[in-house]
């Protein structure tokens, strides 16, 4: 009896076409407070305690986010959905 490996068979995807996108005709993203194009991806922490935790031990939670980087303003719309007020 052969122990080989069946490939090829079961949960296989399609693969999909491919977008072809001309970067320069999207419109550019800007800053809202003073309109810079250029941000930066940073990290926020939150405290998970104890209760809270799947470890059963205090914790810290990064979670990243963008802001300018040139006014420092972090936009809502890059924010994590759960972090919106």
């Amino acid at each position: 009896m052969s122990k080989g490996k069946v490939i090829g068979m079961g949960n296989q995807q399609q693969p999909q076409a491919k977008m072809q996108l001309d970067p320069t005709k999207l419109p550019t993203v800007e800053c809202n407070n003073c309109g810079s194009i250029f941000f930066t991806e940073v990290t926020m922490f939150k405290e998970v305690p104890a209760v809270q935790s799947p470890s059963g031990q205090k914790s810290i939670l990064p979670i990243p986010v963008v802001r300018c980087a040139d006014c420092g303003e972090v936009a809502e719309r890059f924010l994590p959905k759960e972090m919106l007020p």
